[in-house]
């Protein structure tokens, strides 16, 4: 079996920008399952710690069944090459709106949220994937609903 090519940093960080236009436009999940990896995947979110791919449909089902209007503006993404891996630093500003039947309106969120990261490649397709995804702080922007 041929070795796999090492990661750089410039795949990485378009790799963190399209997974966030993915996201934004609440792609099919056919298409942004492939990012995550189908080995040893751990993401940590507010609300769950997802460990498969089935678990990560589940949950990305529910956020673009909830969430709206969704923009993720990437501030920052700092890639460590460590061989195989790659931890990925990210800082990525969030907005978006829900609705909770019956309101009248309905309520705006707006957070920095830092996360951390573990980028590998994927053995069956050779690109980037997701790892480890983990939400170490949400900052709420000024007049931000609560999650």
């Amino acid at each position: 079996m041929a070795s796999l090519a090492p990661l750089n940093e410039a795949e990485i960080k378009q790799f963190v920008e399209d997974w966030y236009k993915a996201l934004d436009v609440h792609a099919p999940v056919d298409d942004v399952a492939p990012m995550v990896a189908t080995e040893g995947l751990e993401m940590v979110f507010p609300e769950a710690t997802l460990h498969t791919v089935d678990e990560f449909k589940g949950w990305y089902h529910a956020v673009t069944h909830r969430f709206f209007d969704e923009v993720h503006v990437v501030k920052d993404t700092r890639v460590t090459l460590e061989g195989d891996r790659a931890p990925v630093k990210v800082l990525v500003n969030w907005q978006a709106r829900f609705w909770n039947a019956p309101d009248r309106n309905s309520q705006w969120l707006g957070f920095d949220a830092y996360q951390s990261w573990v980028v590998v490649r994927s053995p069956q397709t050779q690109k980037p994937v997701i790892q480890f995804y983990g939400v170490d702080k949400l900052d709420p922007m000024e007049g931000s609903a609560s999650l």
